[in-house]
């Protein structure tokens, strides 16, 4: 099923470009633009890491084609957006991470290209919010929180991939100093995901500032405290389904309190949720149980004194 869907989609974006009439070109796109963006967890619900990881590049381009011809497709913009994201994130990045030291430089290039990725899925996030909201970059420019005024529960996905990206994208380079600059616009932007609907993708924002508040210091506006209320509520809206907030609060709060104990705790326990419980959600449970696997692995990479 998903194979032919794929080579119907394919087919018909090949043939709408081969059109002569406009109108008739830009039906066709956006009928493909519609089915693109209408896949559902075609992606995020697959069991094989590897096979994703093959076919997203295809998709991806596949994706920009059809925008080039109807710019103005929302949905598509938003799902362009969102799997540039995630390809970014699990399967640049973290292959990156996980190189050992002798792959120094292959790792930096990887890092490199991470960013260049997670800055095509902000731009395309702030052009699905500019559809929804006519002047809302410029308007982002002078005054971030006017801007954001301008959002409701229409742009949750939107905001969240904006804001993501963003911060991420400074996670893969830490030494550009203009991605420090917008840090805060983007941590604004899943703050405002919080104000409208906390439970947005079962507790999505609040696995995100885990990381954020987690993982900077108190001088640099981060919070333990804060890291901790996300991270029980992003449990508790996820039902204990999700990976992600225990490896998220491992790598931030963990490591920083040099705890080895909580540490390998909340690792196992990430690695011990069963993927099939949240169907829509097992490809990046999957990922991320891999990634806890690669950590309690490497502890002592972590943690001056590793207890035995």
């Amino acid at each position: 099923m998903r194979l032919k869907l794929l080579t119907l989609i394919a087919f018909t974006a090949i043939f709408a470009f081969l059109l002569t009439g406009c109108s008739i070109k830009s039906i066709a796109l956006n009928s493909v633009g519609d089915a693109l963006s209408g896949q559902g967890t075609v992606f995020t619900g697959d069991n094989d890491p590897e096979l994703i990881k093959d076919a997203l590049p295809f998709a991806l381009k596949l994706y920009e084609s059809v925008l080039d011809g109807v710019p103005d497709h929302k949905p598509l913009t938003l799902a362009t957006a969102k799997a540039f994201c995630m390809y970014a994130y699990a399967f640049v990045q973290i292959d990156a991470e996980t190189m050992s030291a002798d792959n120094y430089e292959r790792a930096l290039e990887l890092k490199k290209r991470a960013k260049n990725l997670y800055l095509r899925a902000r731009d395309y996030a702030l052009k699905g919010l500019e559809l929804n909201h006519n002047g809302f970059n410029e308007a982002l420019k002078k005054d971030v929180k006017s801007a954001l005024a301008m959002t409701d529960k229409n742009d949750l996905e939107l905001l969240y991939w904006c804001g993501a990206a963003q911060v991420a994208a400074l996670t893969a380079d830490k030494n550009d100093v203009s991605l420090m600059v917008e840090m805060q616009r983007g941590a604004a932007m899943v703050a405002r995901v919080l104000e409208l609907d906390e439970t947005f993708d079962s507790g999505a924002a609040h696995d995100f500032f885990i990381s954020y508040d987690g993982g900077r210091s108190p001088a640099m506006g981060g919070s333990e405290q804060r890291a901790r209320e996300h991270f029980a509520k992003a449990v508790e809206l996820s039902g204990g389904k999700k990976s992600g907030p225990y490896v998220s609060l491992a790598t931030s709060v963990s490591v920083s309190n040099q705890n080895a104990e909580e540490w390998k705790e909340l690792l196992n326990k990430a690695i011990a949720i069963d993927v099939d419980k949240d169907p829509g959600n097992r490809l990046a449970n999957i990922i991320y149980q891999k990634r806890a696997k690669w950590l309690l692995a490497h502890t002592s990479d972590y943690f001056i004194n590793e207890p035995e």
